[in-house]
């Protein structure tokens, strides 16, 4: 969408729900934040074309090692994209290793791919291979996941969260279409997951095409998008209390949902307002 597009796209929302205006200059930020944010949903769409290609030219697995574009290979199954979503949210893509930890943990030394048969087949097998190698070596996580122990073994180690996947993979795969929020609760119960990795494994599984996009921008128990809507309210002289918040995070939503057509909307309103928060008056293009 053009900028000015979402800048009627907000000031309507804010007239119909608040029944205020807000300052041009907000806006306009608010607009630019909101674009970045929908086209960090619309490279999925890239990715999806780059595993079209990789298959048709029969290009190894290794070729697609970006998890976003592997799991969109139409040879692999349900099983495995679900697989390696998993392995991609655990990590992480890190502004100091990129993806190498996904590598390590998807990849043989040979570049050949674990599947998640291999996996589900000889566990045991598995967990001696990643043992088999200082795995964490020169790594770090992403910054959603900074505070996941670095570890392969113990109560808050990989291993503990791996086995759980793998004994409960057909909950994540149903035989019919699954709800976002159904996904959620389910991902929530992942060993060292909590909230925001159940989001994001949630999120890149609709991102993908396997299970519905969120209804909701899941703004009720995190810090950032909470202090953005209760900026939004306070810069526009209404209420401003945490349920306030909560109920304007609600009617945005349903607005949204109502009056656009953009993809993945809820995700996409979530990290437009946390963005535009750091800065209401001048804009910066925020990666990740």
């Amino acid at each position: 969408m053009e900028i000015l597009d979402l800048e009627k796209l907000w000031d309507k929302a804010f007239e119909d729900i608040l029944g205020v205006k807000i300052d041009p200059i907000k806006l306009s930020i608010l607009a630019l934040q909101t674009r970045d944010s929908i086209r960090r949903i619309q490279i999925y769409g890239t990715y999806k074309l780059k595993a079209q290609t990789a298959v048709k030219e029969s290009k190894p697995f290794f070729h697609t090692s970006n998890p976003f574009v592997l799991t969109q290979r139409v040879d692999l199954s349900f099983q495995d994209k679900v697989w390696f979503i998993y392995l991609a949210t655990y990590f992480g893509k890190s502004n100091r290793s990129g993806w190498e930890l996904f590598k390590r943990a998807a990849f043989k030394k040979d570049l050949s791919l674990i599947t998640f048969n291999q996996v589900n087949n000889n566990l045991e097998e598995y967990f001696e291979y990643l043992l088999s190698f200082d795995f964490f070596k020169e790594c770090t996580f992403s910054n959603h996941r900074k505070f996941t122990a670095k570890s392969l073994l113990g109560h808050k180690g990989l291993f503990i969260s791996i086995e759980f996947l793998v004994n409960n993979i057909h909950q994540f795969c149903p035989t019919n279409r699954m709800e976002f929020h159904r996904m959620f609760l389910l991902a929530n119960k992942i060993p060292n997951f909590g909230r925001l990795a159940a989001f994001d494994f949630s999120s890149s599984l609709a991102k993908i095409g396997l299970i519905d996009e969120p209804k909701s921008m899941y703004a009720e128990n995190s810090t950032g998008p909470l202090k953005a809507l209760e900026l939004m309210l306070k810069l526009t002289n209404n209420e401003a209390s945490v349920l306030s918040q909560k109920e304007f995070a609600v009617s945005l939503m349903c607005w949204f949902l109502e009056n656009s057509n953009i993809f993945m909307v809820g995700q996409v309103l979530e990290d437009a307002i946390c963005n535009w928060q750091k800065d209401t008056t001048k804009y910066r293009l925020y990666k990740g």
